[in-house]
C-alpha cells in the first residue's frame, strides 16, 4: 500500500479491512491545515480487463450516488474519487465521533427511551436515501457513528459501493454478484438471495433495536424468535419485555417476508412519530433489570419525564424566580441561564416566558439544537434561519427577501429584520428565550458574529426605544471557549443566573410533593449518592412513588451501575468524556482521589460546567459519589 495516494492524501493510519478493500485515516496536502479525510479502496476480487471495465463504470455510478447524498448533515461528503494502479478509491469527510457498535454492550440492556431516540435518528437519515431510491445494503452498528460535535447518528460504509469490488464477469459477458453486499445478522433472506429492497435496511434498523434492548448479538443468532421462525418483541419477555407500541413498530420492521415490512424509511419514521405523539419520548417504558437483595431480577420502568412549568412538583429556588422577574420587566432586558445538563434550565426559562406572556408580552421560546449542522455552519444561512424560525413563532409573514441585503453583513441584515420589520409589528415587548446557545459554541466562524449580534441587540436597547422591547433569555451549559471580545460579548452584561442543585430543604420539600413518607436518615442516603441534582432527585423519587413495592435502598444499591436507574444519564458522561483524553484522564484522577486534587484550569472548567466536580478553592471533587463510583469503575485511561 502507498504512503501517498492521488499525490496529495497521506495515509496516516489504517482504520479497518475487509473482503472489499481497506480504509484508511488520511490528511489532504492539498488544502490549508491539511485537514484530515476517509480514503476507502475498493479491491476487486478478479482483476480481468472484462471484470475491470464494469467495476469503473459502476465505481462511477456509486461515486455520483454518494456525491447526491453527502447533500445530507448525516451523511459523509464524497470529497474526491479516483483510480490508481487497477484499485479504486473514495474520499471521504472524516466524522469525529464513536462507533454506535461501542454503546451497545454486550449484555447491556439500555432504556426505550434510548432505543427510540435513536429510532428515530436513523430513521430520519434513512428516509433521505430511500428517497432518492438508495438501498444502504450493510445498516449495522459498525456503520453508524455517533458524532461528538452534536451527538447525532452519522450514516457511513453504504454497501452499494461494495458491488464494485464484488462483480465477476463470465465468457459471455454477463456480470454477477461472488458474495451478497451485507452483514451476517443484519442481512434479511432476500439479501442474501441478492434481491434486496428498501425494506432490506428497515430490517437491518429492526435488528439494531433489538440488540440494544435486549444486549444480544444479531451476528451470533442470539436473538429468539417465535415458534413460527421470527423475530419479535412477544418472544423477548422473559428478558427485556417491550411497551406494547415500540412492540409494534419493530415487529413489522423485522418480518421474514419484506413486503410485510414499511416499504421505505419514511413509512416507519411517520410510524413512530405517530407513537410519540400519543405519548411523550420520556414517557416510554424502559426496561432494567435490576438485583433485589432476594437476588431476583426486577423489572424496573423509567419514571414518567420532566416536570412541567405547571406541576405541582415544580420546587422554585429562591429569590432566583423573583430576581428573573423583576429583569424581564425592565427595557431591553438580557438574563443569561448556566448550569449543567438537566439542572432545570429549560424549566426556568419557561417560567420567564409565562410570567411575561402574563405581562402581555409577546414570547418566542427557540431552542438551537434544532438548528441542522448545514445551516448553523454558515453564518448567513444561520441567521436567515433565525429570523425565520422567529417570525413564523409571531406568525408573522416571512419578509426575509425584502430586508436581506447581499451587499451588508448578515448581522446588519438581521438586526434591520428585526428593526423594521418584526420589532415594528408588534406593540408590545417581545421576550426571546434562546435556549441551548452552546449549540454555536463549536462553530468558531460563526459564533463570535452571533454573540456579539445579541450584544448589539441589547445595547441598542439603551440607545432606541424600539430595541427597547426586545428582552434577552440566554440559557447553555458548557463554559465559554471562544475568543469573544469583551466588548461585543453578551456573558458578560445582564442578570448572570447560576442554577445551584436543591437544597436538603428543597429535596424534601420534593419527596413531600411525591407523598413520600422518607425520613431525615434515607433523605441524606440519597443525597450522599446523587447530591441534589434537580433531575436525579427527580428521578428516585417518581420511581419510589410509581412502584410503592420498591425500597430506595434497592435505588442506592445498583445506581452507580450500567443496571441502575441513572444508567442513560452516566452513559452519556461516559461517552462524552471518552471523546476527550485529556477531560478523561483528569477525571479519573479525580474519582480515584479520596481528597480534592488540582487538575489543570481548562478541564477543571469543564468537568465542572458538565455538573461532574465541584470546586473547594483551586481543587475539585467529584460533585456526588454517584459519579466517584461509576467512573472510577468504567472510566479507562492511563494516568
Amino acid at each position: 500500500m502507498e504512503s501517498i495516494l492521488a499525490g496529495h492524501y497521506t495515509i496516516v493510519k489504517p482504520l479497518g479491512s475487509g473482503g472489499f478493500g481497506q480504509t484508511f485515516l488520511a490528511r489532504d496536502s492539498h488544502l490549508p491545515d491539511n485537514p484530515l479525510c476517509v480514503v476507502k479502496q475498493l479491491k476487486p476480487r478478479v482483476k480481468d480487463s472484462a471484470t475491470l471495465k464494469v467495476a469503473k463504470r459502476l465505481f462511477e455510478q456509486e461515486a455520483q450516488t454518494l456525491s447526491k447524498l453527502g447533500n445530507h448533515d448525516q451523511i459523509p461528503r464524497l470529497l474526491a474519487h479516483f483510480e490508481q494502479n487497477e484499485e479504486f478509491y473514495l474520499v471521504q469527510d472524516f466524522i469525529e465521533g464513536q462507533l454506535l457498535s461501542q454503546e451497545l454492550i454486550p449484555g447491556q440492556k439500555l432504556m426505550e427511551t434510548y432505543v427510540i431516540e435513536l429510532l428515530q435518528d436513523i430513521l430520519q437519515v434513512l428516509s433521505f436515501v430511500h428517497q432518492q431510491q438508495v438501498i444502504h445494503r450493510d445498516i449495522k452498528p459498525a456503520n453508524l457513528i455517533r458524532r461528538s460535535q452534536d451527538r447525532k447518528i452519522v450514516l457511513i460504509d453504504f454497501g452499494a459501493v461494495k458491488k464494485v469490488s464484488s462483480q465477476i464477469v463470465n465468457s459471455s459477458g454477463q456480470t454477477s454478484l461472488t458474495v451478497a453486499v451485507g452483514s451476517p445478522g443484519y442481512m434479511p433472506s432476500e439479501q442474501l438471495a441478492f434481491r434486496p429492497h428498501l425494506s432490506s435496511d428497515i430490517y437491518a434498523v429492526g435488528m439494531i433495536c433489538l440488540n440494544a434492548l435486549t444486549g444480544l448479538s444479531p451476528r451470533d443468532q442470539e436473538i429468539p424468535q417465535d415458534s413460527q421462525g421470527e423475530f419479535c418483541c412477544a418472544a423477548l419477555q422473559d428478558i427485556a419485555p417491550v411497551s406494547p407500541d415500540l412492540a409494534t413498530i419493530i415487529d413489522k420492521m423485522v418480518r421474514y417476508d419484506y413486503r410485510q415490512r414499511y416499504a421505505t424509511a419514511t413509512e416507519a419514521l411517520q410510524a413512530l412519530q405517530q407513537m410519540t405523539s400519543k405519548q411523550s419520548v420520556s414517557d416510554a417504558t424502559a426496561t432494567l433489570f435490576i438485583p433485589t437483595f432476594s437476588g431476583q431480577p426486577t423489572t424496573w420502568e423509567q419514571p414518567e419525564g420532566e416536570v412541567s412549568l405547571n406541576s405541582p412538583l415544580y420546587i422554585e429556588r429562591p429569590p432566583i424566580e423573583a430576581q428573573c422577574y423583576e429583569a424581564i420587566l425592565q427595557p431591553g432586558a438580557l438574563i443569561r441561564i448556566k448550569a449543567p445538563k438537566q439542572m432545570g434550565k429549560t424549566w426556568l426559562m419557561d417560567k420567564i416566558l409565562g410570567d411575561a406572556a402574563r405581562e402581555g408580552y409577546k414570547t418566542v421560546p427557540l431552542n438551537l439544537l434544532r438548528a441542522d449542522h448545514s445551516v448553523i455552519a454558515h453564518l448567513d444561512k444561520f441567521l436567515r434561519w433565525f429570523c425565520a424560525r422567529v417570525s413564523r413563532q409571531l406568525q408573522l409573514p416571512n419578509q426575509l427577501a425584502d430586508f436581506w441585503d447581499e451587499d451588508l453583513g448578515s448581522n446588519d441584515n438581521c438586526m434591520s429584520y428585526f428593526e423594521e420589520y418584526l420589532l415594528a409589528k408588534i406593540d408590545t415587548p417581545l421576550v426571546l428565550g434562546l435556549d441551548n446557545v452552546d449549540r454555536v459554541f463549536p462553530y468558531h466562524t460563526v459564533a463570535p458574529d452571533f454573540f456579539g449580534l445579541l450584544r448589539a441587540c441589547h445595547e441598542a436597547g439603551n440607545r432606541g426605544e424600539i430595541w427597547q422591547n426586545l428582552r434577552l433569555v440566554v440559557a447553555h451549559s458548557t463554559e465559554i471557549y471562544i475568543p469573544l471580545n469583551v466588548n461585543q460579548s453578551p456573558f458578560n452584561v445582564g442578570l448572570p443566573i447560576e442554577l445551584p442543585e436543591f437544597s436538603p430543604e428543597q429535596v424534601q420539600e420534593l419527596a413531600l410533593k411525591h407523598q413520600l413518607d422518607c425520613n431525615e436518615a434515607q433523605l441524606e442516603q440519597l443525597r450522599e449518592m446523587i447530591g441534589g441534582h434537580p433531575d436525579l432527585v427527580q428521578q428516585a423519587f417518581a420511581y419510589l412513588r410509581d412502584y410503592p413495592d420498591t425500597k430506595l435502598e434497592d435505588i442506592l444499591a445498583v445506581a452507580p451501575t450500567e443496571a441502575g436507574l441513572y444508567n442513560r444519564h452516566l452513559r452519556e458522561h461516559l461517552l462524552a468524556l471518552q471523546q476527550d483524553a485529556k477531560l478523561a484522564v483528569a477525571m479519573k484522577k479525580i474519582v480515584n482521589s479520596t481528597s480534592p486534587v488540582r487538575v489543570e484550569v481548562e478541564e477543571a472548567f469543564k468537568l465542572q460546567s458538565m455538573g461532574l466536580v465541584h470546586k473547594q478553592g483551586n481543587e475539585v471533587m467529584p460533585s456526588c459519589l454517584l459519579y466517584r463510583l461509576y467512573f472510577r469503575d468504567r472510566l479507562e485511561v492511563n494516568l
